[in-house]
């Protein structure tokens, strides 16, 4: 598995523990309207709104490993279907995870 993580490369390693990382704090976000301090401004406005923008670029990277699946040979598509896999999990738990941050903003 650790053979797996290093054939992602170094950039995916980093959008992708940086994705891991705001799905860790997301349970603890939850938008604020008028923040008092400091931290209420990074849990309840940056947090919330970084999260989707790392969410498309997670999108973006899985548009171009499609892309380079075009023309890859047996070993190759291998790894690019466990980057896909790995892209679409944590994107998909970053994403539902947001939604839960705006919940009680958005529906109540």
């Amino acid at each position: 598995m650790l053979e797996k993580i290093r054939l992602l490369g170094s950039l995916r390693q980093g959008l992708l523990g940086l994705a891991i990382f705001f799905i860790l704090i997301l349970p603890f976000a939850e938008p604020v309207w008028h923040p008092k301090d400091n931290w209420d401004l990074v849990m309840g406005g940056i947090v919330p709104a970084v999260a989707p923008i790392i969410f498309v670029v997670i999108m973006f990277d899985c548009l171009m490993t499609v892309v380079m699946k075009s023309g890859a040979d047996e070993v190759k598509l291998a790894n690019l279907n466990f980057i896909l896999r790995s892209n679409f999990i944590v994107a998909f738990i970053l994403l539902v995870l947001w939604i839960l941050s705006f919940n009680k903003a958005l529906f109540g």
